[in-house]
């Protein structure tokens, strides 16, 4: 089965050797996205968590999809206090950008990660 990769340097850019995406058949594969070198790097919790799925958002809109093809996320965070203290406002931005389709999301409690500023990293799979 051929296999595309993809890069997104406008929407998401990679900070070493690896593909933003990977498209398999009707699968496609997200590494993991985070605020990096936006204006949300250095804000709260919530604003990289809308900053982090607008630009998985935005990659499912370069090729054609839509936030309803993500099945599944993996959810890595930094603060899981700061996850559970803000919980109203992560649903919000959840509902905001699934439209009550919502993948299957593992939330993991993760050490900081090189860039300490993060506090969320997510990655998708989609089908197309």
């Amino acid at each position: 089965m051929d296999k595309e990769y993809k890069l997104y340097p406008d929407i998401a850019p990679v900070s070493s050797h690896y593909s933003r995406a990977v498209r398999v058949g009707n699968m496609f594969f997200i590494a993991g996205c985070t605020a990096n070198d936006s204006p949300a790097e250095n804000e709260g919790f919530p604003s990289q968590l809308r900053e982090t799925l607008g630009r998985i958002k935005a990659i499912m809109e370069a090729e054609g999809q839509t936030m309803d093809d993500v099945v599944k996320l993996t959810t890595f965070v930094v603060d899981i206090e700061g996850w559970a203290k803000n919980r109203v406002e992560v649903n919000s931005i959840f509902e905001e950008m699934f439209q009550g389709k919502y993948p299957a999301n593992s939330v993991i409690h993760v050490a900081p990660s090189l860039k300490p500023s993060l506090t969320v990293e997510i990655e998708a799979i989609a089908m197309f």
